[in-house]
């Protein structure tokens, strides 16, 4: 038994005696393999060993890394099917983003959230104001810049997300509900457009909210809001206990985010009714006739 394990050893690289034995080269870079001395598990005595070239084990190690990126963007490609209206998604950048008075603080606590996504941990960022101020643009850019670095994003309307969860109801349904309540739960950051744009929830609407709340909060993970409240609406105990009689998904949801106000008026609106007065948006912002 002895003979064999000893047979074993010296075909995975052990040498037959305490002498050092001739180098191997490289099958790779043709440079002498690196040797070191190792006990012997039958014999009291120290044995030469040829160790993995050092480019060898860059190699492996470049093909672990490759394959976790893969991996990583399957991921990302799985969870982004989950987004709502991804093509106008995609096109929402920092570039392209209008900042306009009243946007500053917004655009801001985006940028910093971007930069510092990793840092953060489970601090969310929570942007409320009129209609059409250029909150959903915002925090959608902020979400494809950190695509860019890799991260798995979901941005979904709340709207979308209850509409998709109820369709799991129908066993024929191409999604299921723990495909879509895992995606939320697991991508690296999800955006909540229109945050509490349902006039009334239901209870198991609730409690939907609650487990993606609480369950991302436990997991060190953040969410992204965007909400049409007004700041009345926002200090308002009503809009608490509007998620649960008790009001702990608000405050559990508020304490986990830098809440701002963007002040911005509707740039919708300003676009329309400049077209109609055949005037710059500029000058209808302005009040200009």
């Amino acid at each position: 038994m002895e003979q064999v394990m000893s047979n074993i050893l010296t075909k995975a690289g052990m040498s037959n005696s305490t002498s050092k034995p001739e180098p191997f080269q490289c099958e790779i870079c043709g440079e002498d393999k690196p040797q070191t001395q190792i006990k012997h598990p039958f014999k009291d005595e120290m044995r030469w060993v040829h160790c993995a070239c050092p480019c060898k084990i860059k190699e492996m190690e470049d093909f672990k890394r490759d394959q976790a990126s893969k991996d990583r963007q399957l991921k990302i490609n799985k969870l982004l099917r989950l987004s709502s209206s991804m093509e106008d998604i995609k096109s929402m950048t920092f570039e392209n983003y209008k900042a306009r008075k009243g946007t500053e603080n917004s655009y801001e606590e985006v940028r910093s959230a971007v930069e510092n996504f990793k840092e953060r941990g489970k601090m969310g960022v929570f942007i409320f104001g009129e209609t059409g101020n250029g909150k959903s643009h915002l925090t959608a850019a902020g979400g494809n810049e950190l695509i860019k670095k890799g991260y798995a994003v979901i941005l979904i309307t709340e709207k979308d997300l209850f509409s998709r969860l109820f369709a799991t109801k129908n066993f024929k349904n191409e999604e299921s509900f723990q495909e879509i309540m895992g995606a939320c739960l697991d991508a690296d950051l999800l955006i909540w457009d229109d945050f509490m744009s349902s006039q009334r929830l239901s209870d198991e609407e609730k409690d939907w909210i609650f487990q993606i709340v609480n369950g991302r909060e436990r997991a060190n993970k953040p969410i992204w809001y965007t909400s049409n409240i007004t700041p009345d609406e926002f200090s308002s105990d009503k809009t608490a206990y509007k998620l649960d009689d008790k009001g702990r998904t608000w405050w559990r949801l508020i304490g986990n985010n830098n809440c701002i106000s963007n002040r911005a008026a509707n740039y919708r609106k300003a676009k329309a009714m400049a077209k109609a007065m055949d005037i710059s948006i500029e000058e209808y912002e302005k009040g200009a006739v």
